[in-house]
């Protein structure tokens, strides 16, 4: 019996950007309000040249007003290396004291270690000690409304790329 399907094309997506552009975003507070930052699974990723780990990472977004409804969650895919670059952009920009106050991450894999680093750094073990490092890391830095309004504009960044 044949099948008549007819294909009803999605509407388009118009985006608006309410931001400010500015570039003193930043003084006015943060717009953003986290109500919860999770590392999920990683993804082990394995190129001609290495192999490495892709984290999944969810951001529930808190509505700013109460009178706002839902909360929107981001996903984005990071590796580690990007969250290193990511604190040192933190401690250059953040004026000392706070600087002081932004976390570490979870070290890197161990001198004794590194010379057999395929087997250390994708054993399942020390994959959840930096899983959890990484939340911990996320947590302390985003819902921190100090830190976090200090450094609206690179967290921005680190989320948008």
């Amino acid at each position: 019996m044949p099948h008549n399907f007819k294909f009803l094309a999605p509407e388009p997506i118009n985006l608006v950007n309410n931001e400010s552009t500015s570039d003193d975003d930043e003084n006015l507070g943060p717009s953003l309000h986290f109500g919860n930052v999770t590392v999920g699974d990683c993804t082990i990723v394995n190129s001609e040249k290495n192999k490495f780990t892709v984290w999944q990472i969810e951001f529930t977004v808190s509505p700013a007003k109460p009178s706002e409804r839902g909360c929107p969650k981001i996903h984005v895919y990071k590796r580690y290396t990007d969250f290193v670059v990511f604190r040192e952009q933190l401690l250059r920009r953040l004026p000392p004291d706070m600087a002081a106050n932004v976390p570490e991450l979870p070290p890197k894999v161990s001198w004794y270690d590194s010379w057999r680093y395929e087997d250390a750094n994708f054993k399942s073990s020390w994959l959840a000690r930096r899983r959890a490092g990484l939340e911990l890391f996320l947590n302390q830095l985003l819902l921190n409304d100090r830190l976090l309004g200090a450094a609206l504009g690179l967290v921005k960044s680190f989320l948008e790329n």
